[in-house]
C-alpha cells in the first residue's frame, strides 16, 4: 500500500513568486486522508505532515484557526518556528461550464479548477500549484519529509 504522502506539490506566491513545497494527501477515500495536515518550513528545504488533534479538526470547519493551532503545536513539539501550514483557500473554475456540451466535447475542453493555497511567505496572500513530483524526487533533490505523530 502507498504512503497517502507520496506526492509533492510546489506552489508559486503569487505576491512574492518563491516556491515552496506542500504534501498533497491522496487515498482511496476521503477518510484516509481526513485530518492530516502539511507544514512547510520557510527556512530549510523540508515538509512536516502530521494528524490535527480533534480540537484543531473541529476548528478547521470555522476558517483558519485550527491551521493556525497545529503550526504552534507542531513548532513548540519541534522547537522550532519556521513551519508554516499553507492550507486550502478556494477553487476557481477555469473552463466552461460543459453545460450543453457532449461528453467528448467536454473532455476536450475541460480545464481542472484553480486550486489557491495560503501562502506561507505572505499570510494574506496565495500560492498556486506550478508542478508536482514524486516524495522519492523530492527527497532526491535533497527535499526532506518529516512525519510528526
Amino acid at each position: 500500500m502507498n504512503n497517502i504522502y507520496d506526492t509533492i506539490l510546489w506552489l508559486k506566491s503569487e505576491s512574492t513568486g518563491k516556491q515552496f513545497p506542500v504534501v498533497l494527501f491522496s487515498a482511496d477515500t476521503d477518510m484516509a486522508t481526513a485530518g492530516w495536515v502539511t507544514l512547510t518550513s520557510i527556512e530549510k528545504y523540508e515538509v512536516v505532515v502530521s494528524e490535527l488533534t480533534a480540537e484543531e479538526y473541529r476548528a478547521t470547519a470555522n476558517g483558519s484557526s485550527g491551521y493556525l493551532q497545529v503550526e504552534k503545536r507542531i513548532n513548540a513539539a519541534l522547537g522550532r518556528a519556521d513551519l508554516k501550514c499553507p492550507w486550502f483557500v478556494r477553487a476557481e473554475e477555469s473552463g466552461p461550464s460543459g453545460k450543453n456540451l457532449s461528453f467528448q466535447e467536454f473532455k476536450k475542453v475541460y480545464r481542472p479548477p484553480a486550486i489557491y493555497y495560503r501562502d506561507i511567505f505572505q499570510p494574506d496572500a496565495v500560492a498556486v500549484e506550478v508542478s508536482r513530483v514524486s516524495l522519492s524526487q523530492f527527497e532526491q533533490a535533497g527535499g526532506k519529509l518529516v512525519v510528526v505523530q
